[in-house]
């Protein structure tokens, strides 16, 4: 059947299988305006994930709107924690040398060793770590030391020998337990009422102290660092030190030294001493008999920041038991030089009683300041002349 002219211009009907019955979608009709804002209100996620992905950079964004990919997690800043700026150890002078030291050294109590230097006893260890060292003459025109420690206390240290009334002394000088063994009777005889502390190795024995094969005795007896330390804890006398140091000043070396030799005629052959001067290393270099004064324990010469002679009274007499003695006049004052930085200054030497630490003054009365380093005292007697 043809169709009419009215037929032909009306739009077939079409019926939308996937609306609801109650949409009828005619073929060819244009949609109203909010009908397209309905459908785009329905799929707008899909939408904006085409536009995402056509601008493109979105991915991420497209992921996160659509529900495609797990909640996003939070993101972990790593906040670096500033390390405080440590606080600067204050270090402190050692009140033995002067030397700046970590405040765990300067604290810690002087020790004192008596240490033979008969020729059999040479080299001697630990002479080189010694802050302060005495040299004086024993019996028989030969000379002994007595070395103080604080800072650097050696591994190994003698030999060690016996007491003297001036090494005592000077023990108390610097309030220091002493290391001696044995010693002669006007000594020993001295040690309570004087209130040294001490440490008699004839009466201690070992471990504290020891004996070695390559020497014979009594040149063959030491102690060491660890050694001593603990046996100074063990009768409690490991308090920091208390004692007036030596006033201090700065190096300063005399490339043009006048004195750059200095010679101790010490009264017995073999114990004559010399020092030689180097602006350098601002020391001495010290010999002995002759020949390059070693310590044992390294092998190298030993070197002296500070030199102080004293000319000092000196006799010979016998002890109770009729043993042969020295006999020193240690308190009082007399006549001495120093000698750093390659200058001679003469000077007067105050002790005003056996506690008391020994003052170095002037010609106007006013203390000689040493420079930070080890001190070496030559005791001379009085009448002898030191060459410099």
């Amino acid at each position: 059947m043809s169709e009419t002219p009215d037929q032909a211009h009306k739009p077939k009907e079409s019926t939308d299988k996937n609306a609801s019955t109650a949409s009828t979608v005619m073929v060819g009709e244009v949609k109203p305006r909010h009908k397209l804002l309905t459908l785009a209100k329905k799929h707008w996620k899909w939408l904006t994930l085409v536009a995402v992905l056509v601008v493109g950079g979105g991915g991420a964004y497209a992921w996160t709107v659509f529900g495609l990919a797990s909640k996003p997690h939070a993101v972990t800043v790593n906040k670096t924690t500033p390390k405080p700026t440590p606080t600067p150890i204050t270090k402190k002078a050692s009140p033995l040398s002067g030397v700046m030291v970590e405040p765990v050294a300067a604290d810690k109590p002087v020790v004192g060793v008596i240490i033979e230097n008969h020729p059999d006893a040479r080299p001697q260890s630990g002479l080189a770590d010694a802050g302060v060292v005495y040299e004086a003459n024993a019996e028989g025109g030969i000379t002994r030391f007595e070395a103080f420690y604080l800072e650097n206390l050696p591994a190994t240290i003698g030999p060690v020998r016996s007491l003297r009334t001036y090494f005592l002394d000077w023990g108390i000088e610097f309030n220091a337990p002493v290391a001696h063994a044995g010693g002669n009777a006007d000594a020993l005889d001295e040690v309570g009422p004087t209130g040294m502390k001490d440490l008699n190795a004839l009466v201690i024995g070992a471990p504290s102290f020891y004996r070695t094969n390559d020497r014979v005795a009594p040149h063959n007896l030491y102690t060491s660092a660890t050694l001593l330390s603990q046996l100074v804890a063990s009768k409690g006398f490991n308090q920091p030190a208390s004692f007036a140091p030596s006033p201090r000043k700065a190096d300063t070396p005399n490339p043009a030294s006048a004195h750059p030799n200095i010679h101790i005629d010490y009264p017995y052959n073999g114990y004559q001493v010399d020092y030689a001067y180097s602006a350098a290393t601002n020391d001495y270099a010290r010999s002995l008999a002759g020949k390059p004064h070693v310590d044992r324990n390294t092998g190298a010469q030993i070197h002296v920041k500070n030199i102080v002679v004293e000319y000092t009274p000196t006799s010979y007499g016998t002890t109770r038991i009729g043993e042969q003695t020295v006999i020193m006049g240690t308190v009082g004052r007399g006549q001495g030089v120093v000698f750093h930085d390659g200058e001679a200054i003469p000077c007067t030497w105050v002790k005003d009683s056996r506690n008391a630490r020994t003052k170095l003054l002037d010609a106007n009365g006013a203390d000689i300041p040493l420079d930070a380093g080890n001190t070496w005292y030559s005791i001379v007697p009085q009448g002898k002349t030191v060459g410099y």
